[in-house]
């Protein structure tokens, strides 16, 4: 069956966004899962200059940022109050960016 979370997305926008971020940002890669947010974290915080990035599609979030977004392949989803992932969160790699 599709997976249609993600159905209306213009994926090929997102992916020239996605070039121009990792063109700007210089990311270090942090470690796997909500423990690379905080000490002991069970959730992932959203602390200013992390990013969750998709080990499925590739796509880096800032999970800090206001608003929803979704990654291209739909399996990171942000809102406004919460960061939900369909993989396992310790699948999920955090990052901080940087302006290069």
């Amino acid at each position: 069956m599709a997976d249609m979370r993600n159905w209306n997305a213009d994926t090929k926008q997102q992916e020239e966004q996605q070039a121009a971020l990792k063109g700007r940002m210089q990311f270090t890669y942090i470690g796997h899962g909500p423990r690379a947010t905080g000490f002991l974290a069970k959730e992932f915080k959203r602390k200013p200059g992390l990013y969750a990035r998709c080990t499925t599609c590739g796509y880096y979030m800032p999970l800090d940022a206001r608003g929803e977004e979704t990654c291209i392949c739909g399996n990171m989803h942000r809102t406004e109050h919460e960061f939900k992932t369909e993989l396992p969160a310790t699948e999920i790699e955090i990052f901080k960016g940087q302006p290069r």
